[in-house]
Protein backbone atom coordinates (compact mmCIF):
# COMPACT_ATOMS: atom_id res chain seq x y z
CA UNK A 1 0.00 0.00 0.00
CA UNK A 2 1.23 3.24 -1.30
CA UNK A 3 0.47 6.79 0.44
CA UNK A 4 0.18 8.04 -3.36
CA UNK A 5 0.50 6.95 -6.61
CA UNK A 6 1.38 9.62 -9.09
CA UNK A 7 0.91 8.60 -13.24
CA UNK A 8 3.03 10.36 -15.22
CA UNK A 9 6.53 10.89 -15.01
CA UNK A 10 7.14 14.37 -16.59
CA UNK A 11 8.02 17.81 -15.13
CA UNK A 12 4.56 17.89 -13.06
CA UNK A 13 4.51 14.22 -11.98
CA UNK A 14 8.41 14.29 -10.75
CA UNK A 15 8.20 17.39 -9.17
CA UNK A 16 5.03 16.53 -6.89
CA UNK A 17 7.02 12.87 -5.90
CA UNK A 18 10.10 15.14 -4.74
CA UNK A 19 8.69 17.17 -2.36
CA UNK A 20 6.24 14.78 -1.20
CA UNK A 21 8.83 12.25 -0.90
CA UNK A 22 10.82 14.61 0.94
CA UNK A 23 7.80 15.00 3.27
CA UNK A 24 7.77 11.36 4.36
CA UNK A 25 5.15 9.77 1.70
CA UNK A 26 5.60 6.69 0.65
CA UNK A 27 5.53 7.33 -3.30
CA UNK A 28 5.10 5.38 -6.80
CA UNK A 29 5.25 7.16 -9.99
CA UNK A 30 4.44 5.24 -12.67
CA UNK A 31 5.49 6.37 -16.15
CA UNK A 32 3.71 4.50 -19.42
CA UNK A 33 7.25 5.51 -21.66
CA UNK A 34 10.37 3.43 -20.89
CA UNK A 35 11.70 7.33 -20.40
CA UNK A 36 11.04 10.11 -17.72
CA UNK A 37 10.39 13.58 -19.55
CA UNK A 38 7.48 13.77 -21.00
CA UNK A 39 7.79 16.28 -23.07
CA UNK A 40 11.23 17.01 -22.20
CA UNK A 41 13.53 14.98 -24.44
CA UNK A 42 16.92 14.75 -24.75
CA UNK A 43 17.90 13.76 -28.35
CA UNK A 44 21.34 12.14 -27.91
CA UNK A 45 22.54 11.26 -31.87
CA UNK A 46 23.32 14.75 -32.70
CA UNK A 47 27.11 16.98 -32.55
CA UNK A 48 25.77 17.64 -28.72
CA UNK A 49 22.44 16.49 -26.97
CA UNK A 50 19.25 18.51 -28.52
CA UNK A 51 15.98 19.37 -27.08
CA UNK A 52 13.04 17.51 -29.20
CA UNK A 53 10.54 18.61 -26.34
CA UNK A 54 10.64 21.70 -24.38
CA UNK A 55 13.98 24.12 -25.03
CA UNK A 56 13.48 27.53 -23.78
CA UNK A 57 12.41 29.69 -20.44
CA UNK A 58 10.61 32.42 -21.07
CA UNK A 59 10.67 34.91 -18.87
CA UNK A 60 12.05 34.98 -15.54
CA UNK A 61 9.79 32.11 -14.32
CA UNK A 62 10.03 31.69 -9.93
CA UNK A 63 9.26 27.98 -9.91
CA UNK A 64 11.88 27.15 -12.84
CA UNK A 65 14.25 29.67 -11.78
CA UNK A 66 13.97 28.25 -8.31
CA UNK A 67 14.80 24.92 -9.49
CA UNK A 68 17.63 25.50 -11.56
CA UNK A 69 19.52 27.40 -8.60
CA UNK A 70 18.73 24.16 -6.19
CA UNK A 71 20.17 21.76 -9.32
CA UNK A 72 23.22 23.95 -9.71
CA UNK A 73 22.25 23.74 -13.48
CA UNK A 74 23.08 27.46 -14.96
CA UNK A 75 20.50 29.35 -17.56
CA UNK A 76 22.21 31.00 -20.58
CA UNK A 77 20.54 33.91 -22.81
CA UNK A 78 19.15 33.52 -25.95
CA UNK A 79 21.42 36.08 -28.19
CA UNK A 80 20.87 37.23 -31.84
CA UNK A 81 17.84 38.65 -33.16
CA UNK A 82 14.33 37.68 -34.85
CA UNK A 83 14.58 37.92 -38.60
CA UNK A 84 11.86 37.53 -41.05
CA UNK A 85 11.90 36.11 -44.87
CA UNK A 86 8.33 38.26 -47.02
CA UNK A 87 8.09 37.93 -50.24
CA UNK A 88 11.70 36.99 -50.85
CA UNK A 89 13.19 39.71 -49.19
CA UNK A 90 15.25 39.63 -45.38
CA UNK A 91 14.58 41.84 -42.57
CA UNK A 92 15.42 42.10 -38.95
CA UNK A 93 12.39 42.30 -36.76
CA UNK A 94 12.31 45.95 -36.54
CA UNK A 95 9.63 46.61 -38.66
CA UNK A 96 6.55 46.70 -37.25
CA UNK A 97 3.37 45.44 -38.54
CA UNK A 98 0.84 47.70 -39.91
CA UNK A 99 -1.59 48.57 -37.30
CA UNK A 100 -0.20 46.43 -34.88
CA UNK A 101 -0.51 49.59 -32.03
CA UNK A 102 -3.89 49.71 -32.83
CA UNK A 103 -4.22 46.31 -31.84
CA UNK A 104 -2.78 45.78 -28.55
CA UNK A 105 -5.06 48.67 -27.65
CA UNK A 106 -7.78 47.33 -28.53
CA UNK A 107 -7.30 44.37 -26.55
CA UNK A 108 -6.31 46.49 -23.71
CA UNK A 109 -9.61 47.31 -23.94
CA UNK A 110 -11.63 44.85 -24.42
CA UNK A 111 -14.17 44.13 -21.78
CA UNK A 112 -15.13 40.88 -22.99
CA UNK A 113 -13.47 37.52 -23.24
CA UNK A 114 -14.02 35.86 -27.15
CA UNK A 115 -12.15 34.18 -29.51
CA UNK A 116 -9.13 35.85 -31.45
CA UNK A 117 -10.85 34.80 -34.61
CA UNK A 118 -13.95 36.64 -33.23
CA UNK A 119 -11.62 39.56 -32.23
CA UNK A 120 -10.27 40.08 -35.83
CA UNK A 121 -13.53 39.65 -37.45
CA UNK A 122 -15.39 41.82 -35.04
CA UNK A 123 -12.70 44.84 -34.67
CA UNK A 124 -10.50 44.57 -37.35
CA UNK A 125 -12.28 43.03 -40.66
CA UNK A 126 -11.71 46.07 -42.80
CA UNK A 127 -9.29 45.01 -45.84
CA UNK A 128 -6.50 47.31 -44.33
CA UNK A 129 -5.95 45.29 -41.50
CA UNK A 130 -5.48 41.99 -44.11
CA UNK A 131 -1.63 41.82 -42.95
CA UNK A 132 -2.26 42.84 -39.20
CA UNK A 133 -4.72 39.77 -39.52
CA UNK A 134 -2.68 37.23 -41.28
CA UNK A 135 0.50 38.19 -39.35
CA UNK A 136 -1.23 38.01 -35.61
CA UNK A 137 -2.91 34.57 -36.39
CA UNK A 138 0.53 33.13 -37.72
CA UNK A 139 1.75 34.29 -34.28
CA UNK A 140 -0.92 32.60 -32.10
CA UNK A 141 -1.14 29.43 -33.97
CA UNK A 142 2.86 29.66 -33.92
CA UNK A 143 3.56 30.19 -30.59
CA UNK A 144 0.64 28.95 -28.91
CA UNK A 145 0.17 26.24 -30.93
CA UNK A 146 -3.25 27.25 -30.84
CA UNK A 147 -6.43 27.42 -33.08
CA UNK A 148 -7.77 31.04 -33.06
CA UNK A 149 -11.12 29.73 -33.68
CA UNK A 150 -10.84 28.62 -30.01
CA UNK A 151 -8.06 30.64 -28.14
CA UNK A 152 -8.77 33.28 -25.38
CA UNK A 153 -8.34 36.46 -26.36
CA UNK A 154 -7.71 37.04 -22.90
CA UNK A 155 -5.14 34.65 -22.36
CA UNK A 156 -3.22 35.91 -25.27
CA UNK A 157 -3.04 39.68 -23.95
CA UNK A 158 -2.08 38.30 -20.67
CA UNK A 159 0.97 36.35 -22.22
CA UNK A 160 1.67 39.24 -24.26
CA UNK A 161 2.00 41.83 -21.61
CA UNK A 162 5.49 39.48 -20.57
CA UNK A 163 7.09 39.62 -23.94
CA UNK A 164 9.67 41.55 -22.91
CA UNK A 165 11.10 39.54 -19.85
CA UNK A 166 14.29 37.76 -21.18
CA UNK A 167 14.23 34.69 -23.09
CA UNK A 168 16.92 31.41 -21.74
CA UNK A 169 18.07 28.12 -22.26
CA UNK A 170 18.81 25.66 -19.22
CA UNK A 171 22.82 25.27 -20.41
CA UNK A 172 22.54 21.64 -19.92
CA UNK A 173 19.49 21.11 -20.95
CA UNK A 174 15.89 20.41 -19.43
CA UNK A 175 17.23 16.78 -18.98
CA UNK A 176 19.56 17.94 -15.86
CA UNK A 177 16.04 18.79 -14.53
CA UNK A 178 14.51 15.82 -14.86
CA UNK A 179 17.34 13.84 -13.99
CA UNK A 180 17.86 16.05 -10.62
CA UNK A 181 14.31 15.58 -9.79
CA UNK A 182 14.59 12.04 -10.32
CA UNK A 183 17.91 11.48 -8.17
CA UNK A 184 15.94 13.78 -5.48
CA UNK A 185 12.89 11.39 -5.57
CA UNK A 186 15.38 8.26 -5.16
CA UNK A 187 17.01 9.68 -2.09
CA UNK A 188 13.96 10.33 -0.54
CA UNK A 189 13.02 6.35 -1.24
CA UNK A 190 10.58 6.98 -3.89
CA UNK A 191 9.71 4.10 -6.49
CA UNK A 192 9.83 4.80 -9.92
CA UNK A 193 8.70 2.42 -12.84
CA UNK A 194 8.81 3.33 -16.69
CA UNK A 195 7.83 1.67 -19.28
CA UNK A 196 4.68 0.16 -17.40
CA UNK A 197 1.36 2.04 -18.57
CA UNK A 198 -1.69 2.63 -16.44
CA UNK A 199 -4.81 0.89 -18.11
CA UNK A 200 -7.06 1.17 -15.35
CA UNK A 201 -7.97 3.17 -12.08
CA UNK A 202 -10.53 2.20 -9.35
CA UNK A 203 -12.44 3.46 -6.49
CA UNK A 204 -12.99 -0.06 -4.08
CA UNK A 205 -12.11 0.76 -0.49
CA UNK A 206 -8.74 2.28 -1.19
CA UNK A 207 -7.75 3.61 -5.14
CA UNK A 208 -6.38 0.66 -6.71
CA UNK A 209 -4.39 1.44 -9.93
CA UNK A 210 -3.91 -1.57 -13.07
CA UNK A 211 -1.18 -1.03 -15.23
CA UNK A 212 0.11 -3.49 -17.87
CA UNK A 213 2.06 -5.42 -15.19
CA UNK A 214 0.42 -4.71 -12.19
CA UNK A 215 -2.02 -3.57 -9.60
CA UNK A 216 -1.05 -1.85 -7.14
CA UNK A 217 -3.10 0.32 -3.98
CA UNK A 218 -2.79 3.80 -2.51
CA UNK A 219 -4.36 6.29 -0.53
CA UNK A 220 -4.10 9.03 -2.90
CA UNK A 221 -3.34 9.30 -6.47
CA UNK A 222 -2.21 12.34 -8.89
CA UNK A 223 -3.04 11.94 -12.26
CA UNK A 224 -0.41 13.56 -14.13
CA UNK A 225 -0.55 12.44 -17.64
CA UNK A 226 -0.51 14.97 -20.62
CA UNK A 227 -3.66 16.74 -21.95
CA UNK A 228 -3.93 14.56 -24.99
CA UNK A 229 -4.44 11.53 -22.88
CA UNK A 230 -7.33 12.81 -20.60
CA UNK A 231 -8.72 13.73 -24.24
CA UNK A 232 -7.95 10.92 -26.20
CA UNK A 233 -11.77 9.57 -25.85
CA UNK A 234 -12.05 12.06 -28.28
CA UNK A 235 -11.01 9.10 -30.69
CA UNK A 236 -12.82 6.47 -29.09
CA UNK A 237 -9.69 5.02 -28.05
CA UNK A 238 -9.60 5.81 -24.31
CA UNK A 239 -5.34 5.17 -23.07
CA UNK A 240 -7.08 4.79 -19.26
CA UNK A 241 -10.03 3.73 -18.01
CA UNK A 242 -10.73 6.67 -15.23
CA UNK A 243 -13.81 5.65 -12.32
CA UNK A 244 -16.96 7.72 -12.39
CA UNK A 245 -16.55 9.93 -9.72
CA UNK A 246 -14.12 11.38 -12.31
CA UNK A 247 -15.97 12.17 -15.37
CA UNK A 248 -16.97 15.82 -14.27
CA UNK A 249 -13.08 16.50 -14.44
CA UNK A 250 -12.15 14.62 -17.72
CA UNK A 251 -15.13 16.34 -19.24
CA UNK A 252 -13.75 19.70 -18.26
CA UNK A 253 -10.60 19.02 -18.83
CA UNK A 254 -11.49 18.30 -22.74
CA UNK A 255 -12.74 22.03 -23.03
CA UNK A 256 -9.06 22.70 -22.61
CA UNK A 257 -7.31 23.52 -26.02
CA UNK A 258 -4.37 20.79 -26.79
CA UNK A 259 -2.02 22.12 -29.18
CA UNK A 260 -0.24 20.04 -31.90
CA UNK A 261 3.36 20.63 -32.56
CA UNK A 262 6.16 18.82 -35.20
CA UNK A 263 9.81 19.53 -34.21
CA UNK A 264 12.60 19.58 -36.59
CA UNK A 265 16.42 18.94 -35.96
CA UNK A 266 18.72 19.12 -38.87
CA UNK A 267 22.61 19.43 -38.27
CA UNK A 268 23.90 20.23 -41.03
CA UNK A 269 28.17 20.20 -41.86
CA UNK A 270 28.58 23.95 -40.88
CA UNK A 271 26.22 27.07 -39.50
CA UNK A 272 25.69 28.06 -43.30
CA UNK A 273 23.34 31.04 -42.09
CA UNK A 274 25.84 32.59 -39.78
CA UNK A 275 28.41 33.02 -42.71
CA UNK A 276 29.71 36.66 -43.31
CA UNK A 277 28.73 36.13 -47.18
CA UNK A 278 25.27 35.52 -46.50
CA UNK A 279 24.80 37.78 -43.67
CA UNK A 280 25.80 40.43 -45.18
CA UNK A 281 24.15 39.72 -48.52
CA UNK A 282 20.68 39.81 -47.13
CA UNK A 283 21.55 42.54 -44.85
CA UNK A 284 20.82 40.92 -41.12
CA UNK A 285 22.18 40.91 -38.07
CA UNK A 286 23.10 36.92 -36.82
CA UNK A 287 19.92 35.65 -36.61
CA UNK A 288 18.24 33.68 -33.30
CA UNK A 289 14.95 32.90 -35.01
CA UNK A 290 13.93 33.14 -38.50
CA UNK A 291 10.42 33.57 -39.37
CA UNK A 292 8.73 32.47 -42.75
CA UNK A 293 5.71 31.75 -44.81
CA UNK A 294 7.44 28.29 -46.00
CA UNK A 295 5.71 25.45 -45.11
CA UNK A 296 7.59 24.83 -41.92
CA UNK A 297 7.39 28.50 -41.43
CA UNK A 298 10.09 29.09 -37.82
CA UNK A 299 13.35 28.18 -37.52
CA UNK A 300 15.53 28.71 -34.80
CA UNK A 301 19.72 28.55 -34.30
CA UNK A 302 21.88 27.78 -31.41
CA UNK A 303 23.35 31.43 -31.69
CA UNK A 304 25.64 32.31 -29.90
CA UNK A 305 26.71 29.01 -30.59
CA UNK A 306 28.08 27.72 -34.07
CA UNK A 307 26.76 24.41 -33.29
CA UNK A 308 25.34 23.80 -37.33
CA UNK A 309 21.91 22.59 -35.64
CA UNK A 310 18.62 24.55 -37.12
CA UNK A 311 15.39 23.68 -35.24
CA UNK A 312 12.17 23.71 -37.30
CA UNK A 313 8.59 24.32 -35.76
CA UNK A 314 5.19 23.62 -37.06
CA UNK A 315 2.40 23.82 -34.76
CA UNK A 316 -1.26 24.98 -34.42
CA UNK A 317 -3.87 23.70 -37.30
CA UNK A 318 -0.96 23.58 -39.52
CA UNK A 319 0.55 20.58 -37.80
CA UNK A 320 -2.60 18.51 -37.29
CA UNK A 321 -2.68 18.95 -40.76
CA UNK A 322 0.48 16.66 -41.33
CA UNK A 323 0.07 14.58 -38.02
CA UNK A 324 -0.05 11.52 -40.09
CA UNK A 325 3.11 11.99 -42.58
CA UNK A 326 5.72 9.76 -42.25
CA UNK A 327 9.05 11.10 -41.01
CA UNK A 328 10.67 10.84 -44.69
CA UNK A 329 7.74 12.74 -45.95
CA UNK A 330 8.05 15.43 -43.46
CA UNK A 331 11.71 15.57 -43.85
CA UNK A 332 11.40 16.25 -47.41
CA UNK A 333 9.26 18.94 -46.58
CA UNK A 334 11.85 20.48 -44.19
CA UNK A 335 14.55 20.53 -46.90
CA UNK A 336 12.27 22.14 -49.35
CA UNK A 337 11.36 24.87 -46.66
CA UNK A 338 15.13 25.25 -46.35
CA UNK A 339 15.98 25.46 -49.73
CA UNK A 340 13.28 28.16 -50.15
CA UNK A 341 14.58 29.85 -47.41
CA UNK A 342 18.06 29.64 -48.57
CA UNK A 343 17.85 29.64 -52.02
CA UNK A 344 20.24 26.78 -51.48
CA UNK A 345 19.23 23.69 -53.89
CA UNK A 346 17.57 20.71 -52.35
CA UNK A 347 20.62 18.53 -53.23
CA UNK A 348 23.01 20.25 -52.18
CA UNK A 349 21.54 20.60 -48.03
CA UNK A 350 21.07 16.50 -48.53
CA UNK A 351 24.80 17.12 -49.35
CA UNK A 352 25.23 18.89 -45.99
CA UNK A 353 22.52 17.64 -43.87
CA UNK A 354 24.63 15.32 -41.13
CA UNK A 355 21.83 14.07 -39.05
CA UNK A 356 18.27 14.81 -38.60
CA UNK A 357 15.73 13.71 -35.80
CA UNK A 358 11.69 14.97 -36.84
CA UNK A 359 9.18 14.53 -33.44
CA UNK A 360 5.64 14.35 -34.14
CA UNK A 361 4.42 15.39 -30.78
CA UNK A 362 0.40 14.53 -31.94
CA UNK A 363 1.41 11.09 -32.71
CA UNK A 364 3.51 10.46 -30.01
CA UNK A 365 2.64 7.79 -27.60
CA UNK A 366 1.08 8.57 -24.42
CA UNK A 367 1.75 11.93 -25.16
CA UNK A 368 -0.68 13.36 -27.61
CA UNK A 369 -0.13 16.92 -28.42
CA UNK A 370 2.19 19.54 -28.19
CA UNK A 371 0.95 21.91 -25.06
CA UNK A 372 -2.45 23.12 -23.75
CA UNK A 373 -3.72 26.52 -24.86
CA UNK A 374 -6.35 28.48 -23.12
CA UNK A 375 -10.07 28.50 -24.69
CA UNK A 376 -13.04 30.68 -22.97
CA UNK A 377 -13.98 27.47 -21.54
CA UNK A 378 -10.54 26.92 -19.70
CA UNK A 379 -10.37 29.14 -16.77
CA UNK A 380 -13.70 27.23 -15.54
CA UNK A 381 -12.20 23.84 -16.24
CA UNK A 382 -9.10 24.70 -14.32
CA UNK A 383 -10.98 25.44 -11.19
CA UNK A 384 -12.63 22.77 -11.60
CA UNK A 385 -9.56 20.87 -11.71
CA UNK A 386 -7.48 21.79 -8.95
CA UNK A 387 -10.44 20.46 -7.04
CA UNK A 388 -9.70 17.18 -5.08
CA UNK A 389 -12.12 14.51 -5.86
CA UNK A 390 -13.62 12.38 -2.41
CA UNK A 391 -10.20 13.85 -0.70
CA UNK A 392 -8.21 11.35 -3.17
CA UNK A 393 -8.00 11.90 -6.49
CA UNK A 394 -5.70 14.94 -7.66
CA UNK A 395 -4.63 16.42 -11.18
CA UNK A 396 -1.68 18.02 -11.76
CA UNK A 397 -0.50 18.83 -15.06
CA UNK A 398 0.87 22.10 -17.44
CA UNK A 399 -2.40 22.63 -18.26
CA UNK A 400 -4.07 22.72 -15.15
CA UNK A 401 -1.50 25.71 -13.65
CA UNK A 402 -3.16 29.23 -13.64
CA UNK A 403 -0.59 31.80 -13.28
CA UNK A 404 2.72 30.45 -15.63
CA UNK A 405 2.54 31.54 -19.25
CA UNK A 406 5.21 28.63 -19.82
CA UNK A 407 5.04 25.03 -20.18
CA UNK A 408 7.34 23.93 -18.07
CA UNK A 409 6.83 26.29 -15.77
CA UNK A 410 3.38 25.83 -15.65
CA UNK A 411 4.10 22.14 -14.71
CA UNK A 412 6.70 22.54 -12.44
CA UNK A 413 4.23 25.28 -10.49
CA UNK A 414 1.41 22.63 -11.14
CA UNK A 415 3.52 19.57 -9.51
CA UNK A 416 4.30 21.83 -6.53
CA UNK A 417 0.82 22.81 -5.38
CA UNK A 418 -0.59 19.96 -5.71
CA UNK A 419 2.24 18.29 -3.25
CA UNK A 420 1.72 21.18 -1.32
CA UNK A 421 -2.07 20.66 -0.74
CA UNK A 422 -1.58 17.22 0.19
CA UNK A 423 1.07 17.60 3.04
CA UNK A 424 -1.27 20.21 4.32
CA UNK A 425 -4.21 18.68 4.49
CA UNK A 426 -2.85 15.62 6.00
Amino acid sequence: MYDIIIVGGGAAGLMAAKILSAGGKKILLLEAKKDLGGRIYRVENFSTPAEGGAEFIHGNLKTTLSLLKEANVKKENVKGQVCRLENGKWKANNNIVPHWDSLLKQMQDCKEDMTVNDFLQYFFHEKKYDVLRRQFTKYVEGYDAADTNNTSIFAIRKEMEGEDEGQYRPQAGYMALIDFLKDECLKCNAKIKTGEPVLQITREKNVEVITSLAKYSCRKIIIAVPLGVLQCSFTGKEIINFPNCLTDHIDAAKTIGNGGVIKFLMEFDKAFWLDKKFLNEKNIPPPSYILTDALVPTWWTQYPSANPLLTGWLAGPASYKMKNYSEKELKEIAIESLSAIFSMPVADLETRSKVSKIINWINEPYILGGYSYTTILTEKARRLLIQPVEDSFYFAGEYVAKNSLSTVDAALQSGKEVAEKILKDK
